[in-house]
């Protein structure tokens, strides 16, 4: 097994010199860097990380709670934390919490257990008590996406969900819509709040409130875009737009209006929340609030590397804008429509 002193022998410097480089820790020439990054290649040298941890008390590594790593939007959340913690050295180890709290709760205390230096949170419930203590006691610096469930964070991330969704249904309104039926997600979720927050100013702005469109909550999920906007078919509802609460919901309302003889967006106008990869390949091409995942998860990422660089630093807070981005997918009513509103 290749040793640092091998490195050293090679290089010509010291085995502290070597340390440093490869702990990125320290100032360096850049004559004798170049030499130590040469003889690494050559030997083929690899550092025990688990003796670097225990001399330094530093694993290295950050780890991340999301509620699922299995989907798209978190997926790319997860490699924006990935781009930012990799670029200094760190490793990355998420979990998800499929907002359930007691596996959240399980999640964070894993982490813990594996002394990561420092903790980005994604939760859906509230953190339950004995955890806090658990993340209090063992003094890890954590840094919260969306809102700030752990009392301690020194750093909340956020998404703009208020002005997008406010953005989003002004939209529809100005475009002369008064039969708009939102499809939310689950109604005690942060984002979710925050929308319905956003939607009643818009309506507020118009001379309208909550009460004057329909509100359906369920999962943010193709199924139950299209399970939802299937029994608004059958009920006979009448609406001219749908607000769908993210682009796999909105999805699964193409598909339903799709089967049902409506045209979009002649009959019904569509549009989506999140940007993702596949709403510009939808038919039509879906109308939607951008907002960059991978910018939030590299910016949380980013705030608690800081926060690790500078310890006495007060707690960050970060905000990643929304963006409209109109397709084809949202028009105006007809004007049959638009003389009975």
């Amino acid at each position: 097994m290749v040793t640092i002193s091998d490195v050293s022998k090679r290089a010509g410097v010291s085995r502290s010199t070597v340390s440093r480089v490869v702990a990125r820790n320290g100032y360096v020439s850049d004559v004798k860097r170049r030499a130590i990054e040469s003889a690494i290649a050559e030997l083929g040298y690899r550092p025990n990380t688990l003796a670097q941890a225990l001399r330094s008390n530093r694993s290295n590594m950050i780890g991340a709670v999301v509620v699922d790593v299995g989907t798209p939007y978190f997926a790319n959340m997860v490699y924006g934390m990935q781009r930012s913690s990799r670029a200094e050295g760190k490793s990355l180890l998420v979990i998800s919490g499929y907002a359930d709290q007691d596996e959240e709760a399980r999640a964070i205390i894993e982490l813990v257990d594996r002394s990561c230096d420092g903790i980005i949170l994604y939760l859906e419930r509230p953190m339950r008590a004995d955890v806090v203590e658990i993340v209090r006691k063992a003094q890890v610096p954590v840094v919260s996406i969306g809102r700030k469930h752990y009392p301690h964070s020194r750093g909340v991330v956020t998404f703009d969900n208020f002005g997008g969704a406010r953005q989003a249904m002004a939209f529809l309104i100005e475009q002369g819509h008064r039969k708009i039926v939102h499809l939310s997600g689950q109604p005690e979720f942060g984002d979710v709040v925050a929308r319905i927050e956003g939607i009643e100013a818009a309506l507020a702005e118009h001379g309208m409130s909550l009460d004057d469109i329909h509100i359906v909550n369920g999962t943010f999920s193709q199924e139950f875009g299209l399970a939802a906007t299937t029994q608004l078919i059958k009920e006979g509802r009448d609406f001219t737009a749908i607000f769908a609460g993210d682009d796999d919901m909105a999805a699964g309302v193409l598909q339903a209006l799709r089967e049902n003889g409506r045209r979009v967006p002649e009959d019904v106008s569509v549009i989506g929340f999140d940007d993702a990869f596949h709403a510009k390949h939808l038919w039509p091409p879906l109308t939607t609030m951008k907002q960059p995942t991978d910018a939030i998860g590299e910016a949380a990422s980013s705030l608690l590397l800081q926060l690790l660089a500078e310890p006495s630093m007060g707690t960050g807070e970060r905000t990643i804008e929304t963006a409209l981005v109109v397709r084809s997918s949202v028009s105006r009513p007809s004007v049959t429509e638009r003389q009975v509103a």
